[in-house]
C-alpha cells in the first residue's frame, strides 16, 4: 500500500491485536456489560437537534479535511457545519481557518457548493470578487480599493475573523465558533500515534462525495460503532472478507479506536509489522468524535464526515484517500471500481439506505425507543457522551479551558 512504517506498533493499538488474537483463539466476543435502550426522539426531536447544533457542533473541533486537501499557497471553503469557513495555507505552511465572509459587505470570498464537492483553490490571496478587497492568506487585510473613502475606520480591525484551528495526525481541525486555540493532538488523546504509524498524512485523494440524505446524522454513525449488522445487511458485499462480529474498541477520551476482524485473521494469524500486515487481519476503525470516522480498507481509507443540516438529514461527506505511490492514470480504473462498489453499494444502497429507511421508521412514531444487545455497546456509549456534551459534562481536551473527564 504505500512503504512499510519503520516505527513500532503504537503500544495502545499493539494491545488491541492481542485482544482480538485471544478473541479469535477463545471464540469470545468482546462485548458491553448490559443491553440498553434509546429515545427515538434522539433522532427525531428538533429541540434536541438544536441543542446538538450549539453545544456539540458549535464547540467542538471537527474534521474539516485531510491535510493533502489544502497544499502550500492555497485556500479551501468548508461549510458542512452550518457557516461559511474557508480554510488556508500560508507559506509558513501552517493550516488556518476564517469565516468565508469580506469584512467590508460579507460576501463570500470563496464561492463552494456546485454539483461537484470542492475543491482547494491556488491562489496568492483572498480577493473579494464584490470590490476587490484582498487578505492575506494569514488572514491579515492586503488591500481596499479607493482606501482613503473610508475615513476613520482603522484597517488593523479589518482582518479576515479567524477560527480555531490546528492540525495532527494528517487532519485538519476546525471550530466552527471564534474563540481560544486548541492543540488537536491533545483533542485526539493520543489516537495521533495510531494516524502516524497508519501513515495516513502520507495519502493522498482520489474521489470525494458530498451529498444530504433524510437521516438523522447519528443514524450513520450508529452503523459503523458495531459489527453486528455486517453478516446481514453486507450478506452479499463485504461480509464473505468479515468474521461475524468479532471486533475490540478501545477508548481515547471520547474518540474510538477499533479493529473488526477479517476472516483472514482466523486463517493465520501473525503480529502486524506495518499497516498492510494490520489491514489484512482487520479493518482499523477510528471514530474521532463527535461526527468522523476513518476505514482503513486493505489498499485505501475512507475519511467520513457526518453532519447535521436539519434533524432529519445527514450530510455525508466521503473522501476516499489512496497511497500516492498509486496515485497514476494506470491506477485510476482500478480505484475507480473500488470507489463504486464501497460508495455506491456498500454505503449508499446498504448503510445509508437503511438509515434512511430507520428514519421514516422513527419519523412515524412507530417506536419510542430503540433496543441494543450488548454487541452494540459502543453504540450506547456515543449516545452518551452527546448527551453528556449538551449538558456541558464533556468538554474537548485541547483547549485553553480543558474540563473534559471521564
Amino acid at each position: 500500500m504505500n512503504q512499510p512504517s519503520t516505527a513500532p506498533l503504537p503500544a495502545t493499538l499493539a494491545d488491541l491485536v492481542h485482544r482480538l488474537d485471544r478473541a479469535r483463539l477463545t471464540g469470545e466476543r468482546e462485548m458491553g456489560n448490559e443491553a440498553g435502550t434509546l429515545p427515538a426522539s434522539r433522532y427525531t426531536d428538533p429541540q434536541y437537534w438544536q441543542h446538538e447544533q450549539t453545544s456539540l457542533f458549535a464547540q467542538w473541533p471537527v474534521v474539516a479535511a485531510h491535510s493533502s486537501e489544502v497544499p502550500v499557497g492555497s485556500v479551501l471553503p468548508f461549510d458542512a457545519l452550518g457557516v461559511p469557513i474557508v480554510v488556508t495555507r500560508a507559506d509558513d505552511g501552517r493550516a488556518r481557518a476564517f469565516f468565508n465572509a469580506c469584512r467590508h459587505r460579507g460576501m463570500a470570498l470563496v464561492a463552494s457548493g456546485g454539483a461537484e464537492p470542492t475543491r482547494a483553490k491556488t491562489c496568492k490571496a483572498l480577493v473579494c470578487p464584490y470590490h476587490a478587497w484582498a487578505y492575506e492568506l494569514d488572514g491579515r487585510l492586503r488591500h481596499r480599493l479607493h482606501a482613503e473613502t473610508f475615513d476613520g475606520i482603522d484597517p488593523a480591525t479589518l482582518n479576515l475573523v479567524e477560527l480555531p484551528c490546528d492540525e495532527a495526525g494528517g487532519l485538519i481541525f476546525v471550530k466552527r465558533t471564534p474563540g481560544p486555540a486548541f492543540s488537536a493532538a491533545d483533542f485526539l488523546h493520543g489516537l495521533d500515534a495510531h494516524l502516524l504509524w497508519l501513515r495516513l498524512p502520507q495519502m493522498t485523494v482520489f474521489r470525494k462525495v458530498d451529498r444530504v440524505y433524510r437521516a438523522n446524522w447519528k443514524l450513520t454513525v450508529d452503523a459503523f460503532l458495531e459489527g453486528y449488522h455486517i453478516r446481514v445487511l453486507h450478506r452479499d458485499t463485504i461480509y464473505p472478507f468479515f468474521a461475524d462480529a468479532y471486533t475490540v474498541n478501545m477508548h481515547a477520551g471520547p474518540h474510538q479506536d477499533s479493529l473488526v476482524a477479517r476472516r483472514a485473521a482466523f486463517d493465520a494469524f501473525a503480529p502486524p509489522g506495518d499497516r498492510d500486515a494490520l489491514c489484512r487481519l482487520a479493518t482499523p476503525t477510528q471514530l474521532l468524535f463527535p461526527n468522523t470516522f476513518l476505514i482503513w480498507h486493505p489498499d485505501y481509507v475512507s475519511l467520513i464526515g457526518m453532519f447535521s443540516p436539519a434533524a432529519d438529514e445527514v450530510r455525508w461527506v466521503h473522501t476516499m484517500l489512496i497511497p500516492p505511490e498509486r496515485s497514476g492514470e494506470d491506477w485510476t480504473p482500478h480505484w475507480e471500481k473500488t470507489f463504486a462498489l464501497i460508495e455506491q453499494t456498500v454505503f449508499q444502497q446498504e448503510d445509508i439506505a437503511t438509515a434512511v429507511a430507520i428514519q421514516r421508521g422513527l419519523s412515524s412514531g412507530a417506536a419510542t425507543a430503540l433496543q441494543l444487545g450488548r454487541l452494540e455497546h459502543e453504540v450506547l456509549r456515543f449516545h452518551r457522551n452527546v448527551d453528556a456534551a449538551i449538558a456541558g459534562k464533556l468538554v474537548p481536551a485541547g483547549g485553553e479551558r480543558d474540563r473534559l473527564s471521564f
